[in-house]
């Protein structure tokens, strides 16, 4: 158990359906900013694409998801709005 005081208290944690920990990682700050870009999915759309063409690197998908709060990645419907963070941001911000 993750006591309130403890560093890991604000991480999100990974459990599979049997409860087993698959691990954790530490929140990002979501906040909407002004250099934000909105995408709207269209067919054939996927995470890995969107985050290589708007943020240069396609293992970036899980911020994409984190901004959206997307809990299953692979189902994007078309139409859905997704809010991306600029490179800028992601490079200086949430990667130090």
């Amino acid at each position: 158990m993750i006591g309130r005081d403890s560093r890991y208290a604000r991480s999100i944690l990974y459990r599979d359906s049997d409860g087993t920990s698959l691990g954790m990682r530490q929140r990002i700050d979501t906040t909407p900013r002004h250099d934000d870009r909105l995408h709207t999915v269209v067919e054939g759309d996927r995470l890995d694409l969107l985050a290589h063409r708007y943020l240069g690197d396609a293992r970036l998908w899980w911020i994409i998801c984190d901004y959206n709060d997307l809990f299953f990645p692979l189902a994007l419907d078309p139409g859905l709005a997704l809010r991306i963070p600029s490179r800028e941001h992601v490079q200086m911000r949430l990667l130090d």
